[in-house]
């Protein structure tokens, strides 16, 4: 089972290597190889991998001569396993009701999900003491004086 995952790990990789060279000569045939080397500087310095995608599904159709069908599936596999995640959540957003309560002002720890099934946690924060001194037991005394004379 492990050889499984360390071969659809490897094949992924392919994948990926193939996507990046295909994006390369499509944006190098459409734009030049200043574009091209902008897009892998993008994709590997910014994270932007958006030109490399449209370079990847416009080398394969045009460079290589694939059908569009064929181009699109090089380009964007990723959907594969985006459009399953967006259809699965967005079912789950008409059907799940819990999620109000996360959202509340509530200050009652039971409604958060983060102590559900679990002890609550004991409260080890030392309690304050307040120092008695001369000074605060006149002020006591004299306030309950006033206290005393205002009824």
């Amino acid at each position: 089972m492990a050889a499984l995952g360390i071969f659809g790990g490897i094949l992924f990789l392919l994948v990926g290597i193939v996507q990046i060279f295909v994006g390369y000569i499509g944006i190098e045939y459409h734009l030049g190889a200043g574009f091209a080397v902008g897009a892998l500087v993008l994709g590997f310095v910014f994270r932007i991998m958006f030109p490399l995608t449209i370079g990847t599904f416009f080398g394969a159709l045009d460079v290589f001569g694939w059908h569009f069908l064929g181009a699109l599936a090089l380009a964007a596999p990723g959907l594969l396993f985006i459009l399953p995640a967006l259809i699965t959540s967005a079912i789950s957003s008409f059907t799940d009701n819990k999620r109000e309560s996360y959202f509340s002002n509530n200050t009652d720890q039971s409604a958060s999900p983060i102590y559900q099934n679990k002890k609550e946690p004991k409260n080890v924060t030392p309690k304050k003491t307040k120092k008695v001194t001369k000074k605060t037991k006149k002020t006591k005394k004299i306030t309950k004086k006033k206290v005393i004379k205002k009824k």
